[in-house]
């Protein structure tokens, strides 16, 4: 399999969805959501999952009330502002941020649709 020639500096993508969360977080102070953050040497990291063609994204997190109405709007916040930056446009799907959310058994994860692409440091 040929892998595409598009790649995405994953430092980027970190600091888009760092900013992208905290914009979500802004426009719904009332959601509670809290990804599973790990501690580095450096701050605070999110995980970001990866899974081609399918998600890209905060891994499954506990989410208190699972309203798909709440998530939804919380995600687009999110996705709209991944959207806004140039760095990491090849990651998505077609040139597109369309959200995507997936909800089972109390978690959720929230992110959009990507493309195939390699990651960098």
């Amino acid at each position: 399999m040929t892998r595409s020639p598009k790649t995405v500096s994953i430092r980027h993508l970190r600091t888009a969805v760092n900013a992208a969360l905290e914009a979500a977080k802004t426009a719904h102070p009332d959601v509670a959501f809290e990804p599973g953050d790990t501690t580095s040497s450096t701050g605070v990291l999110l995980p970001i999952y990866y899974r081609y063609p399918y998600f890209c994204g905060l891994p499954p997190s506990p989410w208190p009330e699972i309203d798909l109405g709440n998530i939804a709007e919380f995600n687009n916040v999110f996705v709209a502002t991944l959207a806004q930056d140039k760095t990491i446009s090849p990651v998505a799907a077609g040139g597109s941020f369309e959200p995507v959310v997936y909800a089972s058994g109390g978690t959720v994860s929230i992110g959009f649709a990507p493309a195939d692409v390699s990651f960098t440091e």
